[in-house]
């Protein structure tokens, strides 16, 4: 039998508005969703007002699609309206022949094959996550060798999941893991890049994924258009069986829900949208989202 899809219709808008014109911009975004063997793009574009006087895409380093645009004139505001037509199947992980986790670290050490290079490039410090003696502490005791890999992951994702309280006022994009930890508050970003410095502080590649997931209304209420969010996970890597998604905000694997935009160390590699602007005074961000099955 094959695996259900569902089909996504999906509406990111990010909007700045200025106190005082802005006269440049150079911006850079990751707003196009990633085909995958269980992810297929129909259709993405992405729509910036005013027209920008240079534009270009490309694919970067971890295999995102990427793009750049600047502005170098006058401008009150900024909008970019990403849309995107995306069929998602739930993955097909094969969670029942986990390695163990000493299989997974002997791989990893030994990096015979391309694959395993490739991953090792996600067992390095990068900008938001470090290793430290702290994640090692709020983790170690899930690293038992002859556990089942995927088990020990979940483990790790259930206890963020239990001990940290999502709260959206309580850290920033440049709040360090360290300190969401400590707080045990945070957002989504917060919880991925949390577990990416434990299991990398134990020795295992994991990478941060962006992307969104499908929200559903509170009983007896109507879906609200634009009241999504973008999301974030994580992806570890199990030697044979490649890459499993890990969701710690939801405490689930990802699966038919979650769509997938682009991965790389932490956050600052896969920003929707980041850049500089020349001018502008104060600039009041508003960001909608909106994802709709059809």
């Amino acid at each position: 039998m094959s695996a259900p899809i569902r089909k996504y219709a999906i509406t990111h808008r990010t909007h700045y508005e200025y106190s005082s014109p802005s006269s440049l911009c150079h911006n850079q975004m990751h707003l196009r969703p990633r085909d995958l063997p269980y992810q297929c793009v129909h259709q993405s574009y992405i729509e910036v007002s005013p027209d920008p006087d240079s534009r270009f895409q490309w694919f970067d380093s971890f295999g995102n699609r990427a793009e750049f645009f600047s502005i170098e004139q006058l401008h009150p505001n900024l909008t970019v309206t990403a849309k995107s037509v995306v069929d998602r199947s739930t993955p097909d992980y094969s969670l029942d022949q986990s390695p163990t986790w000493g299989q997974v670290k002997q791989i990893v050490n030994q990096t015979l094959w391309d694959d395993d290079r490739q991953a090792s490039e996600y067992l390095h410090d990068s900008r938001h996550c470090q290793s430290g003696k702290v994640f090692v502490d709020f983790a170690r005791d899930i690293a038992v060798d002859h556990r089942s890999f995927v088990d020990c992951v979940q483990l790790l994702t259930s206890r963020i999941f239990n001990q940290m309280e999502y709260s959206p006022e309580a850290t920033q994009v440049s709040t360090k893991p360290t300190d969401a930890l400590a707080r045990r508050q945070g957002v989504c970003q917060d919880f991925a890049q949390i577990a990416i410095c434990c299991l990398r502080s134990l020795g295992i590649p994991v990478r941060y994924v962006s992307g969104y997931l499908l929200t559903h209304p509170a009983p007896g209420k109507e879906k609200l258009i634009g009241a999504d969010a973008s999301h974030a996970w994580i992806s570890a890597y199990a030697g044979r069986l490649g890459w499993i998604d890990f969701d710690p905000t939801n405490n689930i694997i990802p699966g038919i829900e979650h769509i997938t935009v682009a991965w790389g160390r932490d956050y600052a590699d896969v920003a929707p949208i980041h850049g500089v602007f020349v001018g502008g005074g104060f600039t009041q961000l508003s960001v909608s989202v909106d994802v709709q099955p059809i």
